[in-house]
């Protein structure tokens, strides 16, 4: 199983540096990074050693570069055709699933890693809290996850890549603005609390003040199971006969419904938790 899924993986890292578009993705995302953290927040004019700018904008900025990393992952082999060869291939649509996971992933992984010479110019400014800053990049990896997850499954279902782009940017904008005050402000306390826990940023910024705690490490966890699985779903959908309605079908439909409801419910579940967290 790992064996196929780090071949997917590193065929899909090699397809993409193969052509200019890898560099012009990292290269917009780092910029936009420096106007944001120099000129946005006026760092300079802060007078303040901190790299909190830096992580303030992750979750709208990673909606955008996941979008474009994701949208060509299912929606091209669609397009192509080259989606039924690889149904056909003998590996299995986990490990083709989460070989695209990880590519993915690891783009994003490369892209902040190239964002590291911030908080290390900034620890020679100034004293810098390390707590924090660990946290945020903790916080962008999870998020990305989740963000990733779900432009896969949104690239699964069409052949369009700017149709994929535009979905999985409005579906994780969603996702995000849950929780933000912008849309809790209309709503009293209960209500409000209960938006913030679906909510990407809300759940972000918690781990991004250099809070680990279980509850959002598990919540982002469980949106990339969900999504994951019901990338799974839909591309098992294509192997099917669409004029016969087999038993298989069935308990695939039964399984992921099943897989996507535990992982919901456990958020529920773990919200009563508070014990489990690391303040760095």
């Amino acid at each position: 199983m790992f064996t196929d899924v780090y071949k997917i993986m590193r065929k899909e890292l090699a397809t993409f540096f193969s052509s200019p578009l890898a560099f012009i993705f990292i290269g917009t995302f780092l910029a936009v990074v420096l106007f944001v953290f120099f000129w946005v927040e006026m760092f300079f004019s802060r007078n303040i050693a901190d790299v909190r700018p830096l992580f303030e904008w992750m979750p709208v900025l990673l909606i955008f570069l996941t979008a474009a990393l994701t949208m060509k992952m299912w929606s091209e082999e669609r397009r192509v055709g080259t989606i039924e060869m690889l149904m056909t291939m003998p590996v299995t649509t986990l490990n083709l699933v989460l070989g695209k996971f990880l590519a993915c992933l690891a783009l994003v992984g490369i892209a902040l890693a190239l964002t590291l010479p911030l908080p290390l110019t900034v620890s020679f400014i100034g004293n810098v809290d390390w707590g924090p800053v660990i946290g945020g990049y903790v916080a962008v990896l999870f998020l990305a996850a989740a963000y990733v997850s779900v432009g896969l499954f949104i690239g699964s279902k069409t052949d369009n890549q700017v149709i994929s782009l535009i979905c999985t940017v409005l579906a994780c904008f969603g996702l995000y603005l849950l929780g933000t005050n912008t849309l809790t402000g209309f709503f009293g306390n209960k209500a409000s609390e209960f938006l913030k826990l679906l909510g990407t940023g809300s759940r972000f910024s918690s781990i991004a003040r250099g809070i680990i705690d279980i509850r959002d490490i598990y919540y982002y966890l469980s949106l990339v199971g969900v999504f994951l699985g019901l990338n799974i779903y839909s591309l098992e959908k294509l192997r099917w006969d669409t004029g016969t309605q087999k038993t298989s079908h069935k308990q695939w439909t039964l399984i992921t419904i099943l897989l996507a409801g535990n992982f919901l419910a456990a958020n529920l579940w773990l919200n009563a938790v508070s014990a489990l967290r690391i303040d760095m």
